[in-house]
């Protein structure tokens, strides 16, 4: 399973635990190919960010239940940047910071 060219996402929902972390919930097109190869209907991506520093992307397929957890090799370094940032941008704990268009 390697991720790349996600497009397309949007903010779903969040839980924030104070002091913690922030974990989004995002929608996002992912490629065609990455669907069929890994048998998924319907993904979201989960992202967990954590007050000290890191992240952690995880893929929930809700058409079939299950979780889908890649490695940071796993998925293309700019899409992993774009999603992070993303996340940030809707994250409570990063409200301070100045959106990226």
């Amino acid at each position: 399973m390697y991720l790349s060219d996600v497009k397309n996402l949007k903010f779903y929902s969040q839980l924030s635990l104070k002091q913690v972390e922030d974990r989004l919930l995002i929608t996002a097109d992912f490629p065609k190919e990455f669907l069929i190869e890994n048998q998924m209907k319907d993904p979201f991506l989960y992202v967990t960010l954590y007050v000290r520093g890191g992240a952690r992307i995880k893929i929930i397929d809700e058409g079939t239940a299950k979780l889908y957890i890649p490695s940071p090799k796993d998925i293309d370094p700019e899409t992993y940047k774009y999603i992070i940032e993303f996340a940030k941008d809707h994250a409570p704990q990063f409200k301070n910071r100045t959106r990226r268009s």
